[in-house]
């Protein structure tokens, strides 16, 4: 029976070629269509959530007043990170994002390049904890003069030989490595230092207790078990109290 099936198939197939190959050219290209936007949908699901712990991540964002109309932006003001963690108990870790990425020239013996480098709050690797190939991320950028970097950065700068506790003219002291980010990730660099030695700049000083300079990005992440849902309330007028 399948064979008969297949056999008046084929008839009417070759019955009427144009009407026939015109309906299999559309259905290709349906389906074609149909498994392109499949994909990139599945890729744009899939931003940050290689890392772990992303559900617990967030970015602090800001609502403000524009003549009447209610805008939103990424850019914060430095004293809303000590006043997250001091009143929303719920909150693990914050962490002030000072710039970048931008692009420094930095020099190994007689080799430089350009890398791309971002200034980052204390704890900017316990809100986003990328996989670490060497190192503590809990104390890397812990000091002045520490730097982080990509195994790809390290790798060009350094070669085979370890990174770690080497110094990098431009930049600082290597604390730790993590693994290159995927391209879907939603933070790219090659480098991380600390935001602690530009807080010593005198206009990062006078934004350090302006609540109405917002310049800067600001990242936290939730304790285990909490959602944004318990927070969100108390979070919502923390910068008119």
């Amino acid at each position: 029976m399948l064979a008969t099936f297949f056999k008046t198939a084929w008839r009417n197939i070759i019955r009427g070629r144009v009407y026939s190959l015109l309906n299999i050219l559309g259905l290709a290209t349906g389906m074609a269509v149909a498994l392109l936007i499949g994909l990139w949908v599945y890729h744009e699901i899939s931003y940050d959530r290689w890392f772990p712990g992303y559900k617990q991540a967030y970015q602090v964002r800001y609502n403000y007043s524009d003549n009447g109309v209610i805008r939103n932006t990424e850019m914060v003001s430095i004293p809303l990170a000590a006043v997250l963690k001091q009143d929303i108990p719920e909150i693990a870790h914050v962490a002030v994002m000072g710039g970048g990425p931008w692009q420094q020239a930095v020099r190994v013996g007689n080799k430089q390049l350009n890398l791309a480098g971002m200034s980052v709050g204390d704890e900017f690797l316990q809100v986003f904890p990328f996989p670490v190939a060497e190192g503590n991320a809990a104390m890397a950028l812990r000091e002045s003069g520490s730097v982080v970097l990509t195994q790809s950065a390290a790798r060009a700068l350094f070669g085979t030989a370890d990174p770690m506790g080497k110094d990098i003219e431009g930049l600082g002291k290597v604390t730790a490595v993590v693994r290159d980010m995927p391209r879907n990730s939603s933070l790219h660099f090659q480098f991380l230092m600390p935001f602690r030695p530009m807080a010593s700049e005198e206009w990062i000083r006078a934004a350090a207790t302006n609540w109405n300079h917002n310049f800067f990005e600001l990242y936290a992440s939730l304790k285990p078990g909490v959602s944004y849902a318990q927070v969100e309330p108390r979070i919502r007028m923390l910068i008119k109290k």
